[in-house]
């Protein structure tokens, strides 16, 4: 099976124009400061970085079709990466952001047909930790490391 340049550019600039939506609507909560970030901050840089990929896909699609590796569409990487992140919603808070991100790396990394095992365990150390160092102790957010 080839994917079209068309429908990749589709793709993109759909991608583009939700991150601009969600850009704009961000503007309707208040933004803060780098020092006291509002409801809004977060919104905004997501939406931004959301548009500026879409417009790289835009504009950098090639001009030939590429083949689909496999050949067919497959469902496999979307029910795992969903599956895990449903299952790190679930298990924020009884579990603790450590355990919860753990279960999603794992979850998420069997969406590959053959799953490496060095990058999910590179995977599985370094997300909770960065996760750890960005909410709890970067920002401050009032939620648990473990569950104890």
């Amino acid at each position: 099976m080839v994917v079209s340049p068309r429908s990749e550019r589709i793709g993109g600039l759909v991608i583009l124009l939700i991150g601009l939506g969600i850009a704009g609507q961000s503007f309707s909560y208040p933004l803060g400061s780098l020092n006291n970030m509002g409801p809004g901050f977060f919104p905004l840089i997501a939406g931004l970085a959301m548009a500026l990929l879409g417009g790289l896909v835009f504009w950098k699609v090639p001009d030939a079709g590429q083949p689909m590796e496999g050949g067919r569409l497959s469902l496999r990487p979307a029910l795992f990466v969903f599956a895990g992140l449903l299952a790190w919603a679930l298990l924020l808070r009884p579990a603790g952001l450590i355990l919860a991100t753990v279960a999603m790396a794992l979850l998420a990394a069997f969406a590959y047909p053959r799953p490496n095992p060095v990058r999910i365990a590179i995977t599985v150390v370094i997300l909770p930790v960065l996760g750890w160092l960005l909410f709890i102790y970067g920002l401050g957010m009032p939620m648990r490391a473990f569950p104890w």
